[in-house]
Protein backbone atom coordinates (compact mmCIF):
# COMPACT_ATOMS: atom_id res chain seq x y z
CA UNK A 1 0.00 0.00 0.00
CA UNK A 2 0.92 3.54 -0.13
CA UNK A 3 0.70 6.94 1.85
CA UNK A 4 -1.57 9.04 -0.57
CA UNK A 5 0.97 11.87 -0.55
CA UNK A 6 3.28 9.95 -2.22
CA UNK A 7 0.96 8.86 -5.21
CA UNK A 8 -0.17 12.76 -5.30
CA UNK A 9 3.76 13.65 -6.01
CA UNK A 10 3.89 10.67 -8.43
CA UNK A 11 0.59 12.08 -10.22
CA UNK A 12 1.83 15.92 -9.71
CA UNK A 13 4.77 14.70 -12.27
CA UNK A 14 2.32 13.22 -15.12
CA UNK A 15 0.08 16.52 -14.84
CA UNK A 16 2.97 18.89 -15.06
CA UNK A 17 2.37 20.75 -11.53
CA UNK A 18 5.41 19.65 -9.58
CA UNK A 19 5.40 23.09 -8.00
CA UNK A 20 1.47 22.83 -6.97
CA UNK A 21 0.68 25.79 -8.97
CA UNK A 22 -2.23 24.39 -10.29
CA UNK A 23 -4.19 21.87 -8.46
CA UNK A 24 -3.74 21.89 -4.22
CA UNK A 25 -3.31 18.50 -2.55
CA UNK A 26 -6.65 19.01 -1.09
CA UNK A 27 -8.67 19.07 -4.75
CA UNK A 28 -6.46 15.88 -5.69
CA UNK A 29 -7.52 14.29 -2.10
CA UNK A 30 -10.92 14.87 -3.12
CA UNK A 31 -10.84 12.81 -6.24
CA UNK A 32 -9.26 10.34 -4.46
CA UNK A 33 -11.78 9.83 -2.34
CA UNK A 34 -14.28 9.29 -4.78
CA UNK A 35 -12.35 7.20 -7.00
CA UNK A 36 -12.04 4.55 -4.19
CA UNK A 37 -15.80 4.84 -3.02
CA UNK A 38 -16.35 4.06 -6.71
CA UNK A 39 -13.64 1.29 -6.96
CA UNK A 40 -14.92 -0.09 -3.84
CA UNK A 41 -18.44 -0.63 -5.33
CA UNK A 42 -16.56 -1.95 -8.46
CA UNK A 43 -14.68 -4.81 -6.20
CA UNK A 44 -18.20 -5.79 -4.21
CA UNK A 45 -20.01 -5.99 -7.02
CA UNK A 46 -18.13 -8.10 -9.17
CA UNK A 47 -17.08 -10.06 -6.17
CA UNK A 48 -13.28 -9.97 -6.37
CA UNK A 49 -11.45 -11.97 -3.81
CA UNK A 50 -8.93 -9.47 -2.39
CA UNK A 51 -11.65 -7.32 -0.99
CA UNK A 52 -13.16 -9.99 0.65
CA UNK A 53 -12.88 -10.73 4.46
CA UNK A 54 -14.04 -13.15 7.02
CA UNK A 55 -14.48 -13.24 10.90
CA UNK A 56 -15.19 -16.11 13.59
CA UNK A 57 -18.13 -15.78 15.64
CA UNK A 58 -19.03 -18.19 18.72
CA UNK A 59 -22.98 -17.92 19.48
CA UNK A 60 -24.25 -17.29 22.66
CA UNK A 61 -26.22 -20.25 24.46
CA UNK A 62 -30.10 -19.55 24.24
CA UNK A 63 -29.60 -16.47 22.58
CA UNK A 64 -31.37 -16.05 19.20
CA UNK A 65 -28.52 -13.09 17.99
CA UNK A 66 -25.18 -11.89 18.04
CA UNK A 67 -24.52 -8.20 17.79
CA UNK A 68 -23.19 -7.19 14.46
CA UNK A 69 -21.02 -4.10 15.69
CA UNK A 70 -19.38 -6.30 18.00
CA UNK A 71 -18.39 -9.19 15.86
CA UNK A 72 -17.71 -7.45 12.65
CA UNK A 73 -17.03 -3.95 13.41
CA UNK A 74 -15.89 -3.05 9.90
CA UNK A 75 -19.08 -4.68 8.48
CA UNK A 76 -20.48 -3.24 5.21
CA UNK A 77 -22.02 -5.83 2.56
CA UNK A 78 -23.20 -9.70 3.21
CA UNK A 79 -21.18 -12.55 1.49
CA UNK A 80 -22.61 -15.90 3.59
CA UNK A 81 -22.82 -17.01 6.85
CA UNK A 82 -21.97 -20.93 7.53
CA UNK A 83 -21.66 -23.34 10.94
CA UNK A 84 -18.48 -24.66 11.21
CA UNK A 85 -19.02 -28.41 12.52
CA UNK A 86 -20.99 -29.74 9.43
CA UNK A 87 -19.70 -26.64 6.65
CA UNK A 88 -23.33 -25.85 6.08
CA UNK A 89 -24.46 -22.38 4.75
CA UNK A 90 -26.73 -20.77 7.14
CA UNK A 91 -29.70 -19.37 5.28
CA UNK A 92 -30.08 -15.58 5.01
CA UNK A 93 -33.64 -15.19 4.61
CA UNK A 94 -35.42 -11.58 3.89
CA UNK A 95 -37.89 -9.80 6.29
CA UNK A 96 -41.22 -11.62 4.49
CA UNK A 97 -39.40 -15.36 4.55
CA UNK A 98 -38.45 -14.32 8.09
CA UNK A 99 -42.11 -13.85 9.32
CA UNK A 100 -43.39 -16.78 7.13
CA UNK A 101 -41.23 -19.32 7.99
CA UNK A 102 -39.89 -21.78 10.73
CA UNK A 103 -36.98 -24.11 10.48
CA UNK A 104 -36.92 -27.32 12.14
CA UNK A 105 -33.17 -27.51 12.81
CA UNK A 106 -31.08 -25.11 14.89
CA UNK A 107 -29.14 -22.39 12.58
CA UNK A 108 -31.15 -23.20 9.70
CA UNK A 109 -32.07 -19.54 9.26
CA UNK A 110 -30.72 -16.40 9.93
CA UNK A 111 -31.99 -12.64 9.05
CA UNK A 112 -29.74 -9.81 8.70
CA UNK A 113 -30.77 -6.67 11.22
CA UNK A 114 -29.55 -3.71 10.10
CA UNK A 115 -31.29 -1.43 11.86
CA UNK A 116 -30.92 -2.97 15.39
CA UNK A 117 -27.01 -4.43 14.47
CA UNK A 118 -28.04 -8.18 14.65
CA UNK A 119 -27.83 -11.10 13.13
CA UNK A 120 -30.65 -13.12 13.87
CA UNK A 121 -31.14 -16.76 14.25
CA UNK A 122 -34.35 -18.84 14.16
CA UNK A 123 -34.00 -21.85 16.21
CA UNK A 124 -30.80 -21.05 18.02
CA UNK A 125 -29.32 -24.05 19.49
CA UNK A 126 -29.23 -24.16 23.19
CA UNK A 127 -25.60 -24.31 23.59
CA UNK A 128 -22.80 -22.43 21.66
CA UNK A 129 -22.12 -22.25 17.91
CA UNK A 130 -19.02 -21.34 16.12
CA UNK A 131 -19.99 -19.81 13.21
CA UNK A 132 -18.12 -17.97 10.81
CA UNK A 133 -19.17 -14.92 8.56
CA UNK A 134 -18.05 -13.89 4.99
CA UNK A 135 -18.20 -10.77 4.13
CA UNK A 136 -17.22 -6.79 2.44
CA UNK A 137 -15.37 -4.73 4.88
CA UNK A 138 -16.91 -1.07 5.04
CA UNK A 139 -13.83 1.69 2.92
CA UNK A 140 -15.19 4.88 3.96
CA UNK A 141 -12.41 7.63 2.62
CA UNK A 142 -14.76 10.82 4.08
CA UNK A 143 -11.91 10.67 7.21
CA UNK A 144 -9.06 9.92 4.76
CA UNK A 145 -6.27 12.76 4.94
CA UNK A 146 -3.07 12.65 2.53
CA UNK A 147 -1.40 10.89 5.02
CA UNK A 148 -3.55 7.60 4.83
CA UNK A 149 -2.84 5.07 3.37
CA UNK A 150 -4.17 3.52 0.48
CA UNK A 151 -6.93 0.39 0.88
CA UNK A 152 -6.99 -3.24 -0.35
CA UNK A 153 -3.34 -3.50 0.35
CA UNK A 154 -1.98 -0.76 -2.81
CA UNK A 155 -3.87 -3.58 -5.57
CA UNK A 156 -5.13 -0.97 -6.98
CA UNK A 157 -3.50 2.25 -6.47
CA UNK A 158 -1.78 1.72 -10.22
CA UNK A 159 -5.68 1.92 -11.63
CA UNK A 160 -6.74 4.88 -9.33
CA UNK A 161 -4.32 7.03 -9.82
CA UNK A 162 -4.28 6.49 -13.53
CA UNK A 163 -8.17 7.39 -12.86
CA UNK A 164 -7.92 10.83 -10.98
CA UNK A 165 -5.08 12.04 -13.13
CA UNK A 166 -7.52 12.00 -15.75
CA UNK A 167 -10.22 13.17 -14.12
CA UNK A 168 -7.88 16.30 -13.45
CA UNK A 169 -7.02 16.76 -17.15
CA UNK A 170 -10.63 16.50 -18.02
CA UNK A 171 -11.92 18.46 -15.47
CA UNK A 172 -12.20 21.89 -17.07
CA UNK A 173 -14.16 20.87 -20.12
CA UNK A 174 -17.05 19.55 -17.55
CA UNK A 175 -17.57 16.82 -19.97
CA UNK A 176 -20.41 14.56 -18.35
CA UNK A 177 -19.40 11.95 -21.11
CA UNK A 178 -16.31 11.61 -20.50
CA UNK A 179 -16.25 10.94 -16.76
CA UNK A 180 -18.55 8.41 -17.76
CA UNK A 181 -16.25 6.80 -20.13
CA UNK A 182 -13.55 6.96 -17.54
CA UNK A 183 -15.34 5.08 -15.20
CA UNK A 184 -15.56 2.34 -17.48
CA UNK A 185 -12.24 2.21 -18.32
CA UNK A 186 -11.33 1.87 -14.52
CA UNK A 187 -13.96 -0.64 -13.84
CA UNK A 188 -12.74 -2.44 -16.89
CA UNK A 189 -9.06 -2.32 -15.50
CA UNK A 190 -9.85 -3.79 -12.11
CA UNK A 191 -11.77 -7.01 -13.45
CA UNK A 192 -9.27 -7.35 -16.23
CA UNK A 193 -6.36 -7.20 -13.01
CA UNK A 194 -8.56 -9.12 -10.77
CA UNK A 195 -11.25 -11.31 -11.93
CA UNK A 196 -9.33 -14.79 -13.02
CA UNK A 197 -8.22 -14.77 -8.71
CA UNK A 198 -12.65 -14.98 -8.43
CA UNK A 199 -14.03 -17.79 -8.34
CA UNK A 200 -17.35 -18.56 -10.41
CA UNK A 201 -20.59 -17.73 -7.88
CA UNK A 202 -22.73 -20.52 -8.04
CA UNK A 203 -26.38 -20.38 -5.95
CA UNK A 204 -26.59 -23.20 -3.77
CA UNK A 205 -25.39 -24.24 -0.38
CA UNK A 206 -21.84 -25.33 -1.22
CA UNK A 207 -18.91 -25.20 1.67
CA UNK A 208 -17.10 -23.20 3.39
Amino acid sequence: MAIISSLILELRTDLSDDDSTRWTDAKILNLFKKAIRRANRVVQRNGLQFAKKKVSIKTIADQAFVVLSTVAPDFDVWIGLWRDDIHQQIKLRTEHEWEEEQCASALGYCMLDYANDKILFDSTPSTAQDITLWYYPKIDPSTYTVSSATPWDGRLDDIIMEYVGLRLKNIDEMDIGVDRELLIDMENQILSAYLPNSPYHVQGDGWL
